[in-house]
């Protein structure tokens, strides 16, 4: 029972972190993109709406991925290891449930993303003018996601070159058991390249017409 609380516990405190920052960046967005710019088409305010949910949807989708190899890298060596658990299998069963909840974040939130970002670009894209009030929303919203981006690319960038320098030279970086660096290796190794991804899509939109 207290495991299922805190798993709802953990579920809403989630939850009102990304609506918090999805109603801060959705601020942004509305604030770069101009309010009090004329709206011929009336097409602004559903940009918004579908470019704030979709990037609520895309840090959900990202934290699916990024569940789904961590809970597979944290195989790697496990077998030594002894658990103290009243399940058969602790480890096939905690290996499934990462897995499962990786999957499901992934393609509800990448669908969601997918379908509201395709729909914002497809508003801007049925007007004509280039720097059109909707089409500057999908282009601050890019922004946004870029500047994200390229923030944890550095930080996940100078975090897996002191990794591998600890499987290098241990002694001087004081590492720790190899298998666990190797396991941090590659988490942040999978998160380096989630982000560059994610950049390299949306950085395209920034001069979508």
């Amino acid at each position: 029972m207290g495991a299922i609380v805190g798993t709802y516990v953990s579920v809403l405190v989630l939850l009102s972190v990304l609506a918090s920052v999805g109603s801060i960046v959705t601020y942004i967005i509305i604030v770069v993109a101009n309010r009090a710019e004329p709206d011929p088409t009336g097409n602004r305010t559903s940009a918004v709406y579908h470019v704030g949910t979709a990037f609520i949807a895309l840090w959900l989708e990202i934290a699916g991925v990024i569940t789904i190899f961590v809970t597979l890298f944290n195989l790697i060596g496990a077998g030594s290891t002894t658990y103290v658990s009243s399940e058969v299998h602790p480890l096939a069963d905690s290996t499934i449930r990462g897995i499962t909840i990786g999957l499901l974040l992934s393609i509800v939130g990448g669908y969601t993303a997918l379908t509201h970002r395709s729909k914002a670009i497809e508003l801007a894209g049925s007007e004509e003018a280039e720097a059109s009030p909707s089409m500057r929303v999908v282009r601050s919203y890019a922004a946004v996601v870029s500047f994200i981006s390229v923030i944890v690319v550095v930080i996940a960038s100078l975090a897996f070159v002191w990794a591998l320098l600890g499987l290098i030279a241990p002694g001087v970086y004081q590492a720790g058991a190899r298998t666990e660096d190797i396991r941090v290796l590659l988490d942040e190794a999978t998160v380096l390249a989630v982000f560059a991804w994610v950049f390299s899509t949306h950085r395209r939109l920034v001069g979508v017409r």
